[in-house]
């Protein structure tokens, strides 16, 4: 097979010849250099076909029948024509083939970025070994943090919700695109205005799917007035969740007789320590509501003998100042249960 024929195999669609072929147990080493009798200046652009000099280089290329590829070119550094460029001389790049500091080939960096993107680095990384590419999970994510960010087009039906960087100290904002359910942009922070001034960017937002956060719900009104503000589903469910709960412990005296089963005979033993049975569901088990109560009273009057203030109190559990206030006053924790 000719040295040509063996380029349009090995490398179709670039401008190489082959010049030797050696064939190993573990490695296709390919000579080659450049079939163009001119190349273009990296400065001014200008052809010139006066070598300067030659100078070898080696590119890795996409494994062949097991073994790995090594191109060795014959490159090329040329003397530019034209008296104005900056650049006296210049080295030849060859399309499809060469980039400036590259030491894999075009083809090889498209097939190791699809790798890691289905795979990430690591298992990337490994998969790449046996497909006889030497790389790492280093590398792999440098290809992946190399690509163009996706355009997310045009969002119509959007997701806002916001998300800890660093838990109790940095919040910030992730905005998703609900018809394909991909994040379209991260905020710095959860502030109204930062939300205002997103939206105001994209006036093609029509509904905006949220939480009952106060910041999203101002920074939508004045972003984006057009669009309709929603709740997502799993607020929804939580929020009608929450409200059922409550609603059963305000009315659980209602229940004269207690809901029990055949199978049920943890309700008849005695309450476990700490609890009342009216405290208990139908399988002797803290009703959630009962047990949240009695652990934030606990907090919160550990919190006041340790002298911090209601206020300091409220932010860290994450509670309004009238349930602190509320804990606070209550003697005992039964006088909180018996309330609800």
């Amino acid at each position: 097979m000719g040295g040509v024929q063996v380029a349009d195999l090995l490398l179709p669609g670039v401008g190489v010849k082959v010049d030797q072929l050696v064939l190993t147990d573990t490695e296709t080493r390919v000579a080659v250099r450049s079939r163009a009798a001119s190349a273009a200046c990296s400065g001014c652009g200008q052809r010139s076909s006066r070598v300067h000099c030659y100078y070898p280089r080696t590119l890795a290329d996409r494994p062949v029948a097991g073994r790995r590829v090594r191109i060795e070119l014959r490159a090329r550094r040329l003397v530019c024509g034209n008296e104005h460029c900056a650049r006296r001389t210049s080295a030849e790049r060859i399309p499809a083939l060469t980039r400036r500091h590259a030491r894999r080939t075009d083809a090889l960096t498209a097939q190791l970025t699809d790798v890691a993107l289905f795979l990430g680095g690591r298992p990337g990384a490994r998969l790449s070994r046996r497909m006889a590419v030497g790389t790492c999970k280093d590398t792999s994510l440098r290809l992946i943090r190399a690509q163009p960010l996706p355009s997310s087009g045009l969002v119509p039906h959007l997701g806002v919700d916001e998300f800890a960087v660093r838990r109790g100290q940095t919040c910030a904002t992730i905005l998703i695109d609900m018809a394909t359910h991909r994040p379209v942009d991260v905020l710095a922070d959860r502030a109204a205005a930062t939300f205002a001034s997103w939206l105001r960017n994209h006036p093609e937002v029509r509904i905006i799917c949220r939480d009952r956060a106060g910041s999203f719900h101002d920074g939508a009104q004045a972003g984006a007035p057009q669009a309709r503000q929603v709740a997502d589903a799993w607020h929804l469910l939580n929020n009608l969740a929450q409200a059922v709960e409550r609603v059963i412990g305000r009315h659980r005296a209602d229940l004269r007789q207690p809901l029990t089963t055949h199978d049920d005979r943890t309700s008849d033993g005695p309450a476990p320590e700490g609890h009342d049975r009216s405290e208990l569901d139908i399988h002797g088990r803290p009703r959630p509501l009962a047990a949240r109560t009695r652990e934030h009273h606990q907090q919160i009057h550990e919190r006041i003998e340790r002298g911090d203030s209601l206020r300091t109190i409220a932010r860290d559990l994450q509670l309004s100042r009238a349930t602190v206030n509320r804990f606070a006053r209550a003697a005992g924790v039964d006088e909180l249960l018996s309330g609800r």
